[in-house]
């Protein structure tokens, strides 16, 4: 049976439909997986800072990396380009929400879920009495940050440059000087070293 014209053309544009259909699914499944990582902002702690150029900052980082809550302990290597070598890595359960230090330990405290939970220098789950945590987390350091330029200041006297579309969400110092800092922004973490003399 020869197909006509009038059904020719149907056939393909019920094709080209279908096919459209595959390509938007596909499409929708990508953004979603994308927004679902971009949903968890890093979080960091410095759990010692440096110095001088020989002695190495610690520090506790939060990430989403391929779908898993990472807690990772680092100590940050000065004199090698800033590598950062990994102490110790756990993974959690659930996203943490805010971290922040011990009173008298060298450990983390991890909100996830609206619970706290304390967790050693090796990233130990442990029991630790709740008032041991330090309540005003708040070590960052002020800042202004001007969005056209993409550059963050610091005390009105130090720039950083970031790139392009990047916010910064948070800055902790890493050395004592003020020549090392960890800047946090919404999707990552940078080193940057300024000439304080």
């Amino acid at each position: 049976m020869k197909e006509s014209l009038k059904e020719k053309r149907i056939r393909f544009v019920l094709i080209g439909f279908f096919v459209f259909l595959v390509i938007c699914g596909f499409l929708y499944r990508f953004e979603m997986r994308e927004t679902r990582d971009n949903d968890y902002s890093p979080l960091a702690l410095v759990l010692k800072k440096s110095a001088d150029m020989n002695d190495n900052p610690n520090i506790v980082l939060y990430e989403y990396k391929n779908s898993k809550h990472i807690l990772a302990a680092y100590e940050i290597e000065r004199m090698n380009r800033y590598k950062f070598n990994t102490l110790h890595v756990i993974e959690l359960e659930e996203a943490a929400e805010q971290i922040s230090p011990d009173r008298t330990a060298g450990g983390v405290w991890v909100k996830a879920n609206r619970k706290w939970t304390y967790y050693s220098q090796s990233l130990h789950e442990e029991d630790r009495p709740p008032e041991k945590r330090i309540t005003d987390s708040s070590s960052g350091t002020p800042y202004s940050f001007d969005v056209k330029k993409a550059i963050l200041t610091i005390n009105n006297n130090h720039s950083i440059v970031l790139e392009k579309g990047e916010k910064p969400t948070g800055l902790l110092p890493l050395s004592y000087d003020g020549s090392v800092w960890l800047v946090i922004t919404e999707r990552n973490i940078k080193i940057a070293a300024i000439d304080t003399k």
